[in-house]
């Protein structure tokens, strides 16, 4: 009987195969989406039993790489993972814009679960106070009672200093720029016809095409 909670990682359903040498495996499929799983030899090549037949070490090191050692740690001592990866939360605004667009199959930390409310309130405009939402909070804390949403002052002061911070980096990054700079203005009109005019900066960076808005700023007359 398999008593260690690392198989809770893998599906219950374990196949015994053959390799092309004869060897004989066990096949245990990760419960991660997009992973394979694990091979397990039970045999050596001289058809003999391996030594390390019931070994879970291959077994935990591929939850770990899957999973994350945090979550693995936390579900063997029967425990749950609070301790983050990165305890800033900047230092998980680096990171979201780098990941491909797809679900992650690991539990956010605070810092991150942070990081990804403030973007998603910045780019979808939404009100601080969403964030007290009871239907919302439901959805986020379904399964997880653990878990803490934090507050919409938390949240308005998390947006706060992403901006300082990320304002500064941009202005490091033009003053240090070795190259080109390119500037562009764009005027409109408002529903209300309210005149504004934005100021935008464009340049290379790393092989990849960026552009900044500098200001935006209303036009207090517009002559015909």
């Amino acid at each position: 009987t398999w008593k260690s909670e690392i198989y809770q990682f893998f599906d219950s359903n374990v196949v015994t195969k053959k390799d092309n040498n004869g060897r004989i495996f066990q096949q245990f499929s990760c419960t991660a989406p997009g992973f394979k799983g694990v091979h397990r030899y039970q045999t050596k090549l001289d058809g003999e039993p391996a030594s390390d037949r019931s070994s879970t070490s291959n077994l935990k090191k591929h939850a770990e790489t899957c999973w994350g050692k945090e979550v693995v740690k936390a579900r063997l001592t029967g425990g749950v993972s609070n301790s983050p990866r990165n305890g800033n939360i900047f230092a998980s605004f680096a990171r979201t814009g780098q990941r491909p667009v797809k679900v992650s199959h690991r539990a956010h930390t605070e810092p991150e679960f942070r990081a990804h409310i403030v973007c998603w309130l910045a780019e979808a405009n939404r009100p601080f106070r969403i964030m007290e939402d009871r239907e919302l909070r439901e959805l986020l804390l379904a399964g997880r009672p653990e878990h803490t949403i934090p507050s919409r002052r938390v949240i308005g002061r998390d947006l706060n200093e992403a901006f300082d911070r990320c304002s500064q980096r941009i202005v490091n990054m033009l003053e240090n720029y070795n190259g080109r700079l390119s500037f562009a203005m764009d005027a409109w009109t408002s529903p209300n016809h309210r005149a504004f005019v934005a100021w935008t900066v464009h340049l290379q960076h790393e092989g990849q095409p960026l552009v900044f808005l500098l200001d935006v700023f209303e036009v207090p007359e517009v002559r015909l």
